[in-house]
């Protein structure tokens, strides 16, 4: 794993050591760990400077980045950085590896392809997490999968689109493959973004359309 001072890792981001040290005074980057006197800061550094700088890159202030970097759910853009193979997400995660090989089976954990098997990323371990959350919860994983089965369809037959749309209509006006990869990146997380929080709300807008849902409204009601 790589070790990087603050010079290093400003440099590595592209950005100004200043800058570096305003967003880790603001909360938004995680203190280094020390060794003697020297600040040493990891590949997870890294990663979330990364997010920050494509996120203000977008627009987001800084408080919806901050709010973006902490929220549970899985992040979508995945910038270069640390790749991993099968066993170290299970290490991270703390999930056995036959429990994730049935989560690639059935489409919920996309790796990226690697010819060496290190397509994992800590947004695999993310999105995990967030299925050990719904596990957690009490939902039970085969019935989630039931329930995630069209979906996963309907996001294939949308992304596939989406790229027959970005090669008819944005790939003709890039030049370079670093322009097209960044590209597709921003309409991938732009795309990503929706879904979340289109998902969200029909969740929420569900369980409002539910029995129980009908009668906590209606007991909040009766209460103010």
């Amino acid at each position: 794993m790589a070790q990087y001072r603050a010079e290093e890792l400003a440099e590595t981001a592209d950005i100004s050591v200043a800058l570096l040290r305003s967003y880790q005074s603001k909360g938004l980057l995680p203190a280094p760990r020390h060794v003697g006197r020297t600040a040493v800061y990891g590949d997870h550094h890294l990663e979330r400077l990364r997010w920050i700088v494509a996120l203000k890159a977008r627009g987001h202030s800084l408080r919806s980045i901050a709010e973006q970097l902490e929220a549970p759910h899985v992040r979508v853009l995945d910038p270069a950085g640390e790749r991993f193979r099968l066993r170290d997400v299970s290490e991270r995660s703390g999930v056995p590896i036959e429990m994730l090989r049935s989560m690639e089976a059935s489409g919920l954990l996309r790796p990226r392809p690697a010819t060496d098997g290190a397509g994992y990323t800590d947004a695999d371990v993310r999105a995990v997490g967030c299925l050990l959350l719904l596990v957690g919860s009490g939902i039970p994983f085969d019935r989630f999968l039931e329930v995630a089965e069209p979906q996963l369809r309907s996001i294939e037959s949308m992304a596939g689109g989406a790229v027959g749309l970005f090669e008819r209509h944005v790939v003709p006006q890039l030049e370079g493959e670093d322009a097209v990869a960044e590209a597709l990146a921003a309409m991938a997380g732009a795309i990503g973004e929706m879904v979340a929080y289109l998902v969200e709300r029909h969740v929420i807008g569900a369980w409002g359309e539910s029995p129980e849902g009908h009668a906590e409204s209606d007991l909040e009601r009766s209460t103010a």
